[in-house]
């Protein structure tokens, strides 16, 4: 017991030295190739370098930065009490992993003023922090705004803010994403 919060204390002070101007470049020439200049009204996320694995059921890969994993370790164990089993379709995503989502989408016809309103621009995702996570419903292999009708979303929207998790495209958000009622990020408020 004692070792796992010595390692966990680790890896919440760990020096994570970012060369910025290199990871601005970086998006810079994904957005150069898909004709788009940096968006002005979105904040730039890095990404995170104190990543954990939070190991669930359906993945053995998927990670949140080290902070945000504590909260929802604590969070699913405390849903867990109450009957709710988490189901994650993703967590930490990589700018280049971002890149993919869009191309792939591109690939197939649609316009990319079509994928920005359900996918943001790489290096804008707050997957790219490690402190977002996509939630599937129980007996669902994608994600959908039916997931508002499930018991999980009811008690996330009743109890996730206790733990740091937010909502982070409502309806009619000033972003302009689509309805994700799937999308919590850790925002330790």
């Amino acid at each position: 017991s004692k070792i796992i919060l010595v390692s966990i204390s680790s890896m919440l002070i760990a020096n994570c030295p970012i060369d910025t101007v290199q990871y601005l470049n970086k998006i810079n020439k994904i957005l150069s190739e898909f004709s788009l200049l940096s968006p002005l009204t979105h904040n730039v996320y890095f990404e995170s370098c104190n990543l954990v694995s939070i190991n669930t059921l359906q993945h053995k890969n998927l990670k949140l930065d080290s902070i945000a994993a504590i909260a929802f370790l604590k969070m699913e164990k405390d849903a867990a009490k109450d009957s709710i089993k988490f189901r994650i379709a993703s967590a930490f995503r990589t700018v280049d992993r971002q890149s993919s989502i869009i191309n792939r989408k591109l690939k197939k016809g649609i316009p990319i003023d079509s994928i920005l309103k359900e996918n943001t621009l790489p290096g804008y995702s707050e997957h790219h922090s490690g402190r977002a996570v996509d939630f599937l419903a129980e007996n669902s292999y994608s994600l959908s705004t039916d997931f508002e009708n499930t018991k999980t979303f009811k008690w996330l929207t009743e109890h996730g803010n206790k733990y740091g998790f937010y909502l982070s495209y409502p309806k009619n958000n000033k972003d302009g994403i689509m309805y994700e009622p799937w999308h919590w990020m850790y925002r330790n408020q």
